[in-house]
């Protein structure tokens, strides 16, 4: 699926240069930029893995699946995308953590998991915050 992706960034990066007229020095390829995220342990800063996650899945173009499924994208494709998200926001948690997830295969469902257990205004993470 990586591959797939990297192939449509590529034909989209050629049509966009095609059809622009603005030089292509002032342009940026998402392709070649890779983002680092250290993965979450329960014991990190959740916000702030959380919005480099959030860079991810916008770099490869995935964020619309964290919405409601617009409706210009057909199911086959939505399923495909929500798949590869899942996947890509499971890589960024320890193993220890990534257990209770492994079967969900709707981003949306599994990011709001995620921020309910660890977005919580609980005692241990008052603690942390002011460690």
């Amino acid at each position: 699926m990586a591959g797939e992706q990297v192939e449509i960034l590529k034909e989209k990066e050629k049509e966009s240069i095609s059809s622009s007229s603005a030089p292509t020095s002032n342009r940026h390829p998402i392709a070649t930029t890779r983002l680092e995220v250290d993965k979450f342990n329960g014991s990190n800063n959740f916000g702030m893995w959380q919005c480099e996650v959030m860079d991810v899945l916008y770099q490869q173009e995935m964020y619309m699946v964290l919405e409601d499924k617009p409706e210009d994208i057909d199911d086959k494709q939505w399923t495909r995308i929500n798949l590869h998200a899942c996947a890509t926001i499971r890589s960024f948690l320890d193993k220890e953590l990534k257990y209770p997830y492994m079967k969900e295969t709707s981003a949306k469902k599994l990011w709001r998991k995620l921020e309910e257990k660890y977005m919580t205004k609980s005692a241990e993470n008052r603690l942390f915050l002011k460690k």
